[in-house]
């Protein structure tokens, strides 16, 4: 998305939304086979992607992704212009440092290293004010049929879903005049 941002500019329009991958809080949650598969294969989709981080079998993971999807609608909320820098700290830290993107100190910690106030973040999560924001959110993806994330919406075309290379992302947008509006789910 950020290769397209660059490239078409201000003819491009996203709009973030929540999917929830891990709704309830499950501790003692790994990293499996299917992870590590999963996590091999994007990396080598593309050379140009961010570092992937293979974690071993048995290296904890995420208990939730509830607390990084309020977390994130409450920076596209209060502070928008902050929001990008904290997604991508956020995708970095979990596939690339292998973090524990459910844990409030982490997402305090990243949201303030993109410039956003971490107390208000904290304050925000323990009162679970954007709980409903995400769940609706989902509620609606799933509405459209989109099970899977990465998703992608482009108007009048069927939803693309799971990583596509950027290659094929931007044949999609080929031939398209005018503003292109892309609707992405993003999960955690």
């Amino acid at each position: 998305m950020r290769r397209l941002r660059e490239e078409l500019g201000a003819r491009l329009r996203v709009e973030v939304k929540s999917f929830v991958l891990i709704p309830d809080d499950q501790p003692g949650r790994t990293f499996r086979e299917y992870h590590r598969e999963h996590r091999q294969a994007a990396a080598a989709q593309d050379r140009d992607a961010p570092h992937f981080a293979i974690p071993p079998v048995g290296h904890p993971y995420p208990r939730s992704s509830l607390p990084a999807l309020e977390a994130a609608a409450w920076l596209r909320t209060t502070q928008p212009e902050r929001f990008d820098a904290f997604d991508l700290a956020v995708f970095e830290a979990f596939f690339g440092a292998l973090r524990d993107i459910s844990d409030p100190d982490v997402l305090v910690e990243l949201a303030a290293g993109a410039g956003a106030d971490g107390q208000a973040l904290l304050e925000a999560l323990r009162g679970r004010g954007f709980r409903p924001t995400v769940l609706h959110e989902h509620r609606e993806a799933l509405e459209r049929g989109i099970q899977a994330i990465p998703a992608i919406l482009l108007p009048g075309r069927p939803p693309i879903l799971g990583a596509v290379p950027y290659p094929d992302l931007r044949q999609a947008l080929a031939g398209r005049e005018g503003e292109e509006r892309i609707e992405g789910a993003a999960g955690r």
